[in-house]
């Protein structure tokens, strides 16, 4: 009865080691699920494999992490859109590395530990995104120390930032 019941065990083992051809299915692979809202045009998002912009946008924050506005001014389009938090500023590129300089001039040191990123682009391939994940550990030049988490979605058009939309998770008050 042993030989018996270790045959099985090997036939069994084969029998599930072997590839199953997968068949093709008919009809729609449409989503029919019922959502509580409806998107007018949606984009369809796949990864990019490309990684030149992923490497933009991890340069861009670099070069705020470094508080180095000359850096920074290759990797911003000739315009920009930015919103940070209760911030937006939408205008040339001289104008927002005038006003990045300011904010940076706060500091006296940042820190940036990257968490994850994602690079997505539309199927159609008219808009390309950059998403970052980051912890903030900062200094200003009072003394004062802060530690923050960000987000950070970055639009990207012909090589450049277009769009940087930043939000930060604030410490729960005590």
């Amino acid at each position: 009865m042993k030989k018996l019941s270790f045959l099985f065990l090997i036939a069994a083992v084969f029998a599930a080691c072997q590839n199953k051809e997968t068949t093709a299915t008919t009809g729609s692979n449409a989503d029919t699920t019922k959502y509580p809202y409806t998107i007018k045009d949606p984009k369809e998002w796949e990864m990019n494999t490309d990684p030149a912009n992923l490497l933009l946008a991890m340069n861009t924050v670099k070069a705020f992490e470094n508080l180095d506005t000359a850096a920074l001014k290759a990797f911003i389009g000739d315009s920009i859109h930015l919103v940070v938090d209760s911030y937006e500023f939408k205008g040339l590129k001289a104008d927002f590395l005038k006003t990045a300089q300011g904010e940076m001039d706060k500091y006296k040191s940042i820190t940036i530990s990257l968490q994850d990123r994602e690079s997505v682009i539309s199927k159609d391939k008219s808009e390309e995104w950059v998403s970052l994940w980051y912890k903030q550990v900062s200094e200003l030049k009072d003394g004062k120390k802060d530690s923050v988490n960000f987000f950070n979605d970055l639009r990207i058009k012909n090589g450049k930032v277009i769009m940087w939309s930043e939000y930060m998770q604030h410490p729960m008050a005590k």
